[in-house]
């Protein structure tokens, strides 16, 4: 009996020698069952008979079972350095690239969450995608997306210098407009 991950994984066919007090010895063919309960847990049994000129038979069984538990692989996609909350990209499958797995071609990428540090200037967001081969094997990935401005807030000028004669002379306070990459203005 065997046990394999893959249903590419079952082993070829063979012939079986056998031998016989009347007949001459030779080989024979096997056959192989339906698979029974998937190829994420199921198994083939793999069949040898051979009947003699006179009707007795022998027969041989081996059972195969197919059994996929290995989780797929990828690596972590590259990690993103934003200056504001508002340039952080929406989640997107496809920065997780080199997703393989032993039986699935195709692993399936989801996005799982954002989860954020809760910290300002800088904030780290974590998000998490899931690779998950066709039996449920599944992993997570992370992916860090740091939020840090670091850019300087501009001021509109400051109104020319002036000179007053008298201290009530001062003109009154005035405010300055600024613009901001990441606070509005």
């Amino acid at each position: 009996d065997v046990t394999v991950q893959c249903l590419a994984d079952v082993p070829a066919m063979t012939n079986l020698n056998y031998t016989d007090n009347c007949d001459p010895a030779g080989s024979v063919a096997g056959v192989d069952g339906a698979l029974v309960g998937g190829a994420c847990g199921g198994t083939i049994t793999r069949t040898w008979t051979y009947t003699d000129a006179c009707g007795n038979t022998a027969t041989a069984t081996q059972t195969i079972t197919v059994n996929d538990n290995t989780d797929p692989t990828a690596s972590n996609p590259a990690d993103i350095n934003v200056e504001c909350a508002a340039d952080v990209p929406a989640p997107d499958v496809t920065v997780v690239t080199d997703e393989a797995d032993n039986c699935t071609a195709n692993p399936v990428v989801a996005f799982v969450s954002d989860v954020s540090d809760n910290n300002t200037c800088p904030e780290t967001i974590t998000r998490t995608y899931s690779v998950t081969d066709d039996c449920g094997n599944t992993i997570n990935v992370t992916q860090n997306i740091i939020i840090q401005d670091v850019t300087d807030p501009v001021l509109d000028p400051a109104p020319a210098d002036v000179t007053v004669q008298c201290l009530a002379d001062v003109p009154a306070m005035t405010n300055l407009n600024y613009t901001d990459n990441c606070d509005p203005a």
